[in-house]
């Protein structure tokens, strides 16, 4: 590579930095080249010394605090989507075993707050059912129905408790399954950097 197709090769990779800043930096590295020249390098050899201009250009970008990203082409692009295609069956099954472990999970996790909640219906309708059926209860005895109301009082005090129990749970498994499920949305996102 001679000096010319250097100092074009490294304007075309300093683009972004503007023409001031780019001229600055071309000028600057052709005195170098000049400099090895004047060492005794022939003009091949002086660019040699010098370097790859895509490196040099990513050193100065990165001095400069401007972030390069690489594009793929529509090659890449094309071979990306060929592969997609062709493993789909492998990562879509994949992924729908995740999926479904996931939602398995989920189910498990939330039986807990229906069995709590099936017990706060149980406790509270067997409660009021024992308590307001103890008078019809009269005939058996006294102490029959002291123990149908003992029971009563038992099962509103489990009904209640099993209630409180179940809006705890649901608060809690509902803050999991958001933030879980936001954080495996969140896998599959594609993220925007602003340069």
């Amino acid at each position: 590579m001679n000096k010319k197709e250097f100092l074009s090769s490294l304007k075309k990779h300093l683009h972004r930095l503007g023409e001031k800043d780019s001229e600055r930096f071309i000028e600057y590295y052709d005195e170098m080249i000049e400099d090895y020249q004047e060492d005794g390098y022939s003009e091949q050899e002086a660019v040699h010394q010098v370097g790859q201009p895509a490196i040099i250009a990513e050193g100065i970008m990165r001095e400069q605090g401007i972030k390069t990203i690489e594009v793929p082409t529509i090659g890449e692009k094309a071979t990306r989507l060929s592969i997609l295609i062709l493993g789909s069956p492998l990562w879509g099954c994949i992924l729908a075993t995740v999926i479904l472990l996931i939602l398995s999970v989920y189910m498990v996790i939330w039986c807990i707050p229906l069995v709590t909640g099936t017990i706060t219906l149980v406790g509270l309708l067997g409660g009021f059912w024992s308590i307001i059926g103890s008078p019809f209860i009269f005939q058996d005895g006294l102490h029959v129905v002291v123990t149908q109301v003992g029971v009563g009082i038992l099962l509103l005090g489990v009904g209640l408790l099993s209630g409180l129990a179940t809006v705890y749970l649901t608060k809690l498994f509902t803050h999991i399954t958001v933030q879980t499920t936001m954080a495996f949305i969140g896998m599959f996102r594609k993220r925007v950097v602003r340069i």
